[in-house]
């Protein structure tokens, strides 16, 4: 073999030697990322498991739609309490309390809260009751709750109008005495009228027609008296309008103020949610969800939708039941007041006796 070609192996061999090093060495590098693979993996199933067995163990509970994950041994507190809710909330609903299915709910007693649990139930809605709650606390409190989980599905306008719990679990007699109290106390023009039958007035009051509504609230000296009574305005760029209506009594001024701060409703929350059960009430089943899911419309016209009768007659309806509901006077006997009457005269002799006085 010639000098050159020895040469030429050698330096093959030389070339070769540091590739099959490298491919030994990327082979062994690859078994060791293999072998860690596995002890990652492994180490992850150790640590499930190991927080699987610290949690402790969660129950569910159904009642029709509505859907509690509890402790196990709250079943058959939070079952009873379970029934009563779905009962109100499908009388409230109708229909659309069967969305609540998709929104379960996570119930404990204040002081014992659920906190070690998996991802999924960390993010449902959490409900507390309290410590000694009975099934009808806890029920008023998963009525809430399921509220709230439909308020969610419900567009902003219709939430916003409702108020934060979309509709109240409230005996309709009950809200429509305080509705009463409103409509012969609320300092607004709009419900003096509505009170004495004008019905175009009832509906402003209420929020349900559209534009600028606050010239149909309130009358000029209602609208001075709002804005003198207003501690904080923000933006001290009202300021000098504030004064323009207070002071120099420019009307003008005081509708930009109270334009300005967007202002409540004459009448209140309440009044509302009066409203829009009579109109569930008359439509149906089916009638908050034609309600909710004709966003986008006038709320006049999804009122009288949800209904199914003209937004006149609802009107008429819910200003006569509001007027049916005042409030029983408070009646004392004749005997009970000279009785009163008597024991205030002794009271009074009694404290002139007193050493206070001498």
């Amino acid at each position: 073999m010639s000098e050159r070609v020895r040469a030429w192996y050698a330096v093959l061999i030389a070339l070769t030697l540091p590739v099959a090093a490298a491919g030994q060495e990327a082979q062994a590098l690859e078994r060791r990322l293999r072998q860690l693979e596995v002890l990652r993996r492994d180490a992850r199933v150790t640590l499930a498991r190991a927080q699987a067995a610290a949690r402790e163990p969660l129950d569910t509970v159904r009642a029709g739609s509505l859907v509690v994950v509890i402790r196990p041994a709250d079943a058959n507190f939070v079952g009873q309490a379970a029934r009563i809710a779905w009962t109100r909330l499908d009388s409230l609903y109708g229909a659309a309390a069967e969305d609540l299915s998709g929104a379960p709910l996570l119930f404990f007693l204040q002081g014992q809260p659920i906190t070690d649990v998996t991802p999924a139930v960390a993010k449902l809605q959490r409900v507390m009751g309290p410590s000694d709650a009975t099934p009808t606390d806890a029920a008023y409190q998963l009525v809430r709750a399921g509220s709230v989980a439909l308020r969610l599905k419900t567009d902003s306008a219709l939430a916003t109008w409702l108020g934060p719990q979309l509709l109240h679990d409230i005996a309709l007699p009950v809200m429509n005495s305080r509705v009463y109290v409103e409509l012969v106390t609320a300092p607004s023009i709009a419900v003096r009228r509505c009170y004495a039958g004008a019905l175009d007035a009832c509906s402003a009051a209420l929020g349900i027609v559209e534009g600028d509504r606050i010239p149909i609230w309130y009358d000029a000296p209602e609208r001075r008296v709002l804005v003198r009574q207003l501690h904080d305005v923000p933006g001290s760029g009202l300021r000098p309008v504030v004064n323009a209506c207070v002071q120099a009594g420019s009307d003008a001024a005081c509708l930009d103020v109270l334009r300005a701060l967007q202002i409540e409703l004459p009448l209140s929350s309440d009044a509302r949610q009066s409203m829009a059960r009579l109109a569930l009430a008359a439509g149906g089943r089916d009638a908050f969800r034609r309600l909710s899911r004709s966003a986008g419309q006038p709320l006049e016209r999804r009122l009288g939708l949800a209904g199914g009768v003209p937004l006149d007659s609802l009107l008429r309806q819910w200003r006569d039941q509001v007027i049916a509901a005042r409030p029983e006077p408070v009646t004392m006997a004749a005997s009970m007041g000279w009785a009163a009457l008597a024991w205030s005269l002794v009271f009074g002799l009694l404290a002139l006796r007193s050493t206070r006085w001498r």
